[in-house]
């Protein structure tokens, strides 16, 4: 029997409730925070929580706990569902709420932790590589909805995996209402040319996902490899050397095919082995 942490209280997860007038599930008026332990370390939970109070402020979400206090409740937790390397959501809501637009905002938060074994990917897609295709839907403009906002209410992101499960490839590109790579619909982008690694910038929508973050100072830390942000177009990719995406549970995966074209060969090159090696390493991974 497994655990959840709701609303103050560590339940069951089968007689965990919320209410069928949450604003998240009605408006998908929600935040939420996925991150990883290696053991009984929280792999950069600092980071994570400041994104957490980012959203949460842009959203005008008064949280009431403190770091520490959330770290307390996420390690109490793992004992309890006896986990080893653990795979936590942190989801808020505005809560139990009203139907309709001019409904109160001024609810009693909703907060729900999950934490669960971390289930990784078959070590053949790190191996032999994966397949992106682009899609046709278009990332949302930062005009519109702020990617700083780490919102449940994730319909864009979900249309593009839709795409990708139509087509067969294990995750799409998405561009910007500008053309240009922004990021997939559950990972972000990398490519290399030579010894530079390349990315989109943030000014094109992206949300900047804690790994990228990591990812780029792996690059220039322990692989001497010079890392560049900017606006790029899918053409770009034609004559890179490699191409990963990272997440959190992607951690670096290499890519071998996008849409039409072959990446080194239809082979995975040395960096992307490298970097998740590095990333491993970070977390305290045992070799």
């Amino acid at each position: 029997m497994s655990y959840v942490f709701l609303n103050g209280a560590f339940v069951k997860s089968d007689e965990a409730m919320v209410s069928v007038f949450d604003q998240g599930f009605l408006y998908g008026d929600g935040i939420f925070e996925s991150f990883r332990s290696v053991g009984d370390r929280l792999y950069q939970f600092p980071q994570h929580f400041k994104r957490l109070l980012q959203s949460a402020e842009a959203l005008c979400y008064p949280i009431a706990f403190t770091q520490q206090e959330l770290e307390k409740i996420l390690l109490e937790l793992r004992e309890k569902n006896r986990l080893n390397d653990a795979y936590y959501r942190v989801t808020i809501t505005r809560g139990k709420g009203q139907i309709g637009f001019q409904r109160d905002m001024d609810n009693d938060l909703t907060c729900l932790v999950i934490g669960r074994e971390f289930q990784g990917f078959d070590s053949a897609c790190y191996d032999n590589g994966i397949n992106l295709n682009l899609a046709r839907t278009r990332r949302n403009a930062p005009e519109a909805i702020n990617p700083k906002i780490k919102s449940i209410s994730n319909l864009n992101s979900l249309l593009g995996k839709l795409e990708a499960r139509a087509s067969g490839a294990f995750e799409v590109i998405m561009l910007n209402n500008k053309e240009q790579i922004c990021e997939g619909a559950s990972s972000n982008i990398f490519w290399t040319k030579d010894q530079w690694v390349f990315t989109p910038d943030a000014s094109t929508g992206l949300l900047e996902g804690v790994t990228r973050s990591t990812i780029m100072r792996l690059c220039e830390e322990k692989m001497n490899l010079r890392v560049i942000t900017g606006e790029f177009k899918l053409q770009d990719l034609k004559f890179s050397d490699e191409v990963f995406i990272t997440s959190t549970s992607l951690e670096v995966m290499p890519v071998v095919r996008v849409g039409d074209f072959t990446i080194n060969q239809g082979r995975v090159g040395p960096i992307a082995k490298g970097l998740r090696a590095e990333l491993h390493r970070d977390m305290g991974k045992p070799e």
